[in-house]
């Protein structure tokens, strides 16, 4: 999600070039009236994903006699300028992947919360992790604007073999672990080595991952301070630095030179994170693994980080019944289409369990079985920088500072006055502000080209 919070007046010139921008942009948006029931569809790269909507395309297609889907691929640290110059100018795609909050909040996009109560599917069906990525604010009690069809989730997967080793009782599959459980057992799991060859590493400790689940700002999203610098947070930091510092975890210079996915495959760690992208690389390599949530810090409940592409249509969609159309199709069938073209399960974990997902593949039962410690995360709005986890990992473990206490109270402290900022300007938020912000973004993007 990319946002500005510096805002200018929009004028007729600056439309004016919005439209020819749009353009020459070479994606047509939905208001091409010489092809009635040509529906375009906006996404950038999804991997599988993308596999998967070729397949839906066809689908819908052959199940709408006369409908033709068009898609078109950006790159995507171009996508979401394009959608904003598209929506400026009065020209967005029939249907996107709703990548920005403020689409939402300015109200571009359509509300799909009756329209599933009329499609016959129940909010309930879906995970609310991943449901929650095409949700106002996290909250689908705000609003539903996006619905996705895969499930992916970043999880914990561990080596059988070496927990046998060690007699160490394989990790719950229902219930996360603390950082200082999670630390435990690291070290008790690690083998080390001068020899990097044969060094088994514990466990990993990645800094950008494993301290994104905090509720760093509180429940509401509104309060830095007493979050970022909480004492329970501070612990896990210099329980995770620990780690590092002793070698049971790999460092970030290790895994400059290796992935962490690779040294789990190998066998030279015992327990880490993935997504299920990495499946078939420990399989290939006869690794007998078993997954469960993700660590927290103490005091949290269970969870698993969620993700999915939700799908939604603009308010000036120039085929509207088309557009809602094909997603009440991405809400219904496609989810059967998806589980068949791809290893992650659907968004709904209705229509997962009753097609059968993972029947006949124990790592895909277990998968489904962790992400059911999905759950959305507190909403705050884009814009507060100062909260840098890696930077206090990088000060615990290369700078060596002795705790990680001061740090996060110097964070916090910075963070608070910012936090209020982005705050006041998203509750304010409208179609006028986000013209603002788009016409600014232009004029930086021009500024930059002609030097």
């Amino acid at each position: 999600m990319h946002t500005n919070d510096r805002f200018l007046r929009v004028t007729a010139v600056v439309i004016a070039m919005t439209v020819l921008l749009a353009g020459c942009f070479g994606g047509r948006g939905g208001d091409d009236e010489g092809d009635a029931n040509s529906i375009s569809v906006w996404m950038f790269p999804q991997g599988d994903d993308e596999v998967a909507i070729r397949a839906m395309e066809s689908a819908f297609e052959e199940a709408n006699a006369g409908k033709d889907v068009e898609i078109i691929v950006y790159p995507e640290d171009e996508y979401v300028t394009k959608v904003n110059t598209a929506l400026v100018a009065g020209n967005p795609p029939d249907i996107a992947i709703i990548e920005s909050d403020d689409w939402m909040k300015a109200g571009y996009v359509v509300e799909l919360t009756d329209k599933l109560a009329d499609w016959e599917v129940d909010v309930e069906d879906y995970n609310p992790g991943g449901l929650s990525r095409g949700a106002l604010e996290n909250d689908p009690a705000n609003g539903i604007y996006g619905i996705g069809t895969f499930l992916g989730g970043n999880v914990l997967v561990f080596n059988k073999a070496m927990f046998d080793d060690a007699g160490i009782d394989y990790p719950s599959g229902e219930e996360s672990m603390t950082f200082q459980e999670y630390a435990d057992i690291c070290r008790q799991l690690a083998q080390p080595s001068d020899n990097p060859e044969e060094n088994v590493y514990g466990c990993s400790m990645p800094s950008d991952i494993a301290f994104g689940f905090y509720p760093i700002y509180g429940e509401d999203g509104r309060q830095a301070e007493g979050n970022i610098n909480a004492p329970e947070l501070a612990e896990a930091f210099d329980t995770g630095a620990g780690l590092i510092n002793d070698g049971v975890a790999p460092s970030s210079s290790v895994l400059d030179t290796i992935a962490v996915s690779d040294l789990f495959a190998q066998g030279q760690m015992a327990i880490s994170w993935s997504d299920f992208t990495a499946v078939a690389t420990y399989e290939e390599a006869e690794i007998e693994f078993g997954m469960a949530p993700f660590f927290v810090v103490e005091g949290q409940e269970s969870f698993v980080d969620t993700w999915t592409a939700p799908w939604g249509t603009f308010t000036e969609s120039a085929h509207p019944e088309d557009a809602l159309l094909f997603l009440e199709f991405i809400a219904t069938e496609a989810q059967e289409v998806q589980m068949a073209e791809t290893p992650d399960p659907p968004l709904s974990t209705v229509v997962a369990e009753a097609a059968g997902y993972g029947d006949d593949d124990p790592v895909k039962q277990e998968f489904l079985a962790v992400l059911a410690n999905a759950r959305p995360l507190p909403f705050a709005p884009p814009g507060e920088e100062n909260w840098d986890p890696v930077e206090v990992m990088r000060l615990l473990t290369i700078d060596q500072e002795p705790s990680a206490q001061p740090i996060l109270d110097q964070m916090a402290a910075a963070a608070q006055p910012r936090l209020d900022e982005v705050w006041e300007r998203w509750d304010s938020f409208d179609q006028a502000q986000f013209e603002e912000q788009v016409e600014e973004e232009q004029a930086e993007a021009s500024a930059s080209a002609e030097e």
